[in-house]
C-alpha cells in the first residue's frame, strides 16, 4: 500500500512538471502576441473620436495613431472644448507594453489606456494624471 501511496505522489509531480512547460511557454507567447493585438486595434480604424472630460471641461478630439518605424506616435486634433478655449493640434510619441498604452496629450500629461474588450462602443478607456477621463470610439 506504501508503494502504491508514493507510485501514485510521484505520477502527480511528473504530470504536474509536464504541464507548467507548455503553460509557461503559452503565457510567454500570449504576452508576445498582446503586443501586436493592441497595436494592430490601435491602427485598424481610420482613427478615434476620443472624449475626455476634467476638470477644466469636456474636450472631443481626433486620435489617429501610426507606426513610423520602431516607434507609434499618436496625432491629435482637439475638435471641440466646453470652455472656449482654444483648440490645439499636437504629435506624441506612444509607449505601448502588453496591457496599457502610455503617451501624452496635447495639455494633458501621463495618459494611461486600457482595452476594454467587453464594450463594444468605446474599447478604450483612460484616465490621466490631471484627472482628466477618456473614451476613444472607433470612426
Amino acid at each position: 500500500m506504501r508503494l502504491y501511496s508514493l507510485l501514485v505522489i510521484y505520477c502527480v509531480f511528473y504530470f504536474s512538471s509536464l504541464h507548467a512547460i507548455p503553460t509557461a511557454y503559452a503565457q510567454d507567447q500570449a504576452g508576445a502576441g498582446g503586443l501586436d493585438k493592441i497595436k494592430a486595434m490601435l491602427f485598424r480604424p481610420t482613427g478615434w473620436e476620443v472624449n475626455h472630460i476634467g476638470p477644466s471641461g469636456t474636450v472631443q478630439s481626433e486620435y489617429i495613431y501610426e507606426a513610423r518605424g520602431e516607434k507609434v506616435v499618436v496625432k491629435i486634433q482637439n475638435l471641440y472644448r466646453s470652455s472656449g478655449t482654444s483648440l490645439l493640434s499636437c504629435e506624441r510619441e506612444v509607449m505601448i507594453t502588453s496591457d496599457t498604452i502610455k503617451h501624452d496629450g496635447c495639455r494633458d500629461a501621463g495618459i494611461t489606456l486600457r482595452f476594454d474588450p467587453n464594450d463594444q462602443d468605446y474599447p478604450i478607456k483612460a484616465k490621466s494624471s490631471g484627472n482628466y477621463e477618456y473614451k476613444f470610439k472607433a470612426k
